[in-house]
């Protein structure tokens, strides 16, 4: 064992605690729970720096432990062991690739599995039994050049036969050589599981379904695809069916026949599965709100002390505000405190409306790099004028013994800002119970999700967030998200028993159990009919208001979403393999399970499964021009073509070739050569480019003759972009 490892496992053996969790309890030491990571697992040699930690939550103790590569290639190896049962929790690796090259999986679908059962069966044999391995019928795979192409696999809990998915093993697994990537154990002992039995019938809680109702008519605002390019696209408003915000999931309690809803003080239900997560549209808008408040935070508290600048215009000349008249409406707005400073502003896209801008303006206290965390930052819209977003340093201190205020109170002091900085688009709100936090909010903030409503409709992703610091009285956080665009009409959509029957067509309601947290931090099982998930990526927990069709997060309809195609009529062509890992992309899904090997391969189809299998452009619906655009820019073309255009393989060599970064080396004249009987035949500018991709084992070739004008089938550019991920090539960052 390398030196430094012993020093530190010794100096961590003297001061881990013998026993912290009870006298009851023996607790394994830290050279304990290292040893059996590498009876476990293959760890690089590589890894030669050992860092550990000692970590108690929620009742359970355990260690952290990291290997690191000091020299290149770099890498990491993550482990957690439980620091009591000595159970291997969760395992991550991570390997730097000096040269990345996509390696062609050795090992099938299958093998992998093998590898991953044998691996559960040894480390949790115990459990093995009352799980059931689920497939994932979305798992999509990236053609990426850094890390393996990896296979996942995941076993829930089942009890008295009714799946409980927050329980269970999740593992990932190398088709290159078999080393697993990602290992992750989740299981709660001691917890009592209502029998099932006198419950309700399924007929009866799609009866509860329907009548509560479950599906609440929304406004939906995707999130805006790639905001940066050239000429920004207007933020879309869709009339969506959804799963209402008061309830989870669409559950029925199977014991009562009541809805189970969300409205208890300090309750909150926690779910592996994406049903209830995806149900709540404007908690995803809260979501966004926090996640932009803690990057806030911390670019903040990280920044060094910079002089203020600005950026992408200036004040002159511009119909829109200036930097002064945006400091000003903060001013209004908010109390900055005389020491602070402004350090930094800027006018930046406004990610909610692209077609327009916000000041982004930031102050820190004059001491700030000396220790003091003083800091506020604050967005203000550059064409309207108004306080889009502010975030401050908590007015409290740890000091400060005052009574935090309770939310009725805390309620006021927010309202009382919306009233002040929003006295028209308060009253066009309406706010969300507390519950949408997820359970019992700490004492010294209460946070507040104001959510629009339009022609009655609620708006999801719109509104004010707010939170406030319930013992300095005041608004720490506030955001607020609101499109300027005209909402259409609500006329001829579906009705709700319509969109209802549509949707348990769909997603029928199943039998679980989930896991209730109380604010003691005690959990309960509950038993509830639920829609069915069948562990897919897609839960189609959105509806087309007016066609009934499921739509995802981007609103794109099912036909264009990204998911694994297995082909069925691919089954002995000689590109099986390839075709096969291709569909595992999503790519070359044009016509649904059918692949049509000796179809000719068209320019347009090409491209587009170029931009898939790297899992670029997943979020956007592409046109055409923009298709052309993305690989001009690429360089992947440098002729003039149309989409619908046959590749022949000439062409499709040259693209390859592109691909790889290997042109200048293809555009060499006179040092290549080619075993064909038509070699004749071959234009000399492309002899080059065939040359290389022969060579390299991207151009499938039968016998001696290559037909460079012959038009490509869909399996010989299968085959080829397969190939040509495997080719050892440079990195590029492309901007677009």
């Amino acid at each position: 064992m390398n030196i430094v490892i012993v020093w530190m496992l010794l100096l961590q053996l003297l001061v881990y605690p013998a026993n912290t969790l009870g006298s009851e309890k023996s607790i394994i030491t830290v050279e304990q729970a290292v040893q059996s990571v590498k009876d476990n697992f293959s760890i690089p040699e590589n890894y030669t720096q050992l860092n550990t930690g000692y970590n108690e939550y929620n009742n359970r103790a355990t260690y952290s432990l990291n290997w690191h590569a000091i020299e290149q290639p770099g890498g990491s190896f993550n482990a957690e062991v439980d620091a009591i049962s000595g159970e291997i929790l969760n395992i991550s690796q991570w390997n730097e690739r000096l040269k990345p090259s996509f390696k062609l999986p050795v090992l099938s679908a299958d093998d992998t599995l093998k590898i991953a059962t044998d691996l559960v069966a040894k480390l949790v044999s115990k459990h093995q039994s009352e799980m059931q391995l689920v497939t994932d019928k979305q798992q999509v795979f990236l053609l990426n050049n850094s890390q393996p192409f990896t296979y996942n696999f995941r076993w829930i809990r089942i009890v008295n036969g009714i799946p409980f998915p927050e329980n269970g093993v999740n593992v990932s697994v190398s088709g290159e050589d078999g080393r697993v990537i990602n290992y992750n154990y989740n299981w709660t002992e001691d917890l009592i599981f209502p029998v099932a039995s006198n419950i309700i019938s399924p007929d009866k809680a799609r009866q509860v379904f329907t009548d509560t109702p479950m599906l609440e008519l929304q406004y939906f605002l995707p999130p805006v695809m790639n905001p940066q390019t050239r000429e920004p696209q207007p933020q879309r408003i869709l009339l969506v069916y959804q799963l209402s915000n008061k309830y989870y999931g669409g559950a029925v309690d199977a014991l009562t026949g009541k809805p189970v809803t969300l409205n208890k003080a300090g309750l909150a239900y926690k779910s592996s599965s994406s049903a209830g997560g995806i149900a709540v549209s404007v908690a995803e808008s809260t979501a966004t709100a926090s996640a932009s408040a803690s990057k806030i935070l911390s670019t903040e508290a990280a920044s060094e002390v910079s002089e203020p600048s600005t950026s992408q215009g200036t004040e002159e000349n511009s119909p829109q505000i200036s930097q002064s008249e945006a400091i000003e409406i903060v001013k209004k707005m908010v109390t900055i405190p005389k020491n602070f400073v402004l350090r930094n502003s800027g006018l930046n896209p406004d990610w909610q409306n692209p077609t327009e801008q916000v000041w982004d303006l930031q102050w820190n206290t004059e001491s700030f790099g000396m220790g003091e965390q003083g800091y506020l930052s604050a967005r203000v819209n550059a064409k309207t004028g108004d306080l889009v977003g502010f975030n401050r340093s908590n007015g409290s201190n740890q000091d400060d013994k005052s009574k935090p205020l309770n939310r009725k109170d805390a309620q006021k002091i927010a309202d009382d800002f919306l009233k002040r900085t929003q006295p028209e688009r308060i009253e066009l709100v309406k706010v969300q119970s507390e519950d949408f936090y997820g359970g019992k909010m700490p004492p010294n903030i209460q946070m507040f999700n104001y959510v629009r409503v339009v022609n009655g409709i609620p708006v999801s992703r719109n509104g004010m967030y707010l939170i406030v610091d319930t013992v300095a009285k005041q608004v720490v956080n506030y955001e607020m998200n609101w499109n300027n665009q005209e909402f259409p009409s609500s006329s001829n959509v579906l009705s709700l028993n319509e969109i209802t029957e549509r949707f348990l067509k769909i997603s029928p309601l199943a039998l679980r159990y989930s896991l209730i947290f109380y604010p003691n931090g005690q959990p309960e099982i509950h038993l509830a009919y639920q829609p069915k998930l069948d562990y897919d990526m897609y839960v189609p927990a959105i509806l087309d208001a007016k066609t009934g069709d499921p739509m995802d997060w981007y609103g794109r309809p099912q036909s264009q979403w990204s998911q694994a195609i297995t082909y069925l009529d691919i089954q002995g062509n000689y590109a099986e393999k390839e075709i096969g890992i291709m569909g595992l992309t999503g790519a070359f899904g044009e016509y649904g399970e059918n692949f049509r090997p000796d179809e000719k391969i068209t320019v347009g189809s090409l491209l587009r499964a170029m931009l898939t299998a790297e899992g670029n452009y997943r979020d956007r619906i592409l046109s055409d021009g923009e298709v052309l655009e993305i690989a001009k820019d690429r360089g992947w073309l440098a002729e003039a073509v149309k989409l619908e255009s046959e590749l022949t393989r000439e062409d499709l060599s040259k693209i390859m070739i592109r691909l790889i970064n290997m042109e200048p080396s293809a555009k060499v004249k006179g040092i290549y050569s080619v075993p064909f009987t038509d070699a004749d035949t071959i234009n000399q500018d492309s002899l080059g480019y065939i040359a290389l991709a022969w060579g390299l084992g991207i151009l499938k070739v039968d016998e001696n003759t290559l037909h460079p004008n012959q038009a490509a089938t869909r399996a010989e550019a299968a085959y080829a972009l397969v190939h040509s991920y495997t080719v050892e090539r440079p990195v590029i960052n492309y901007m677009k």
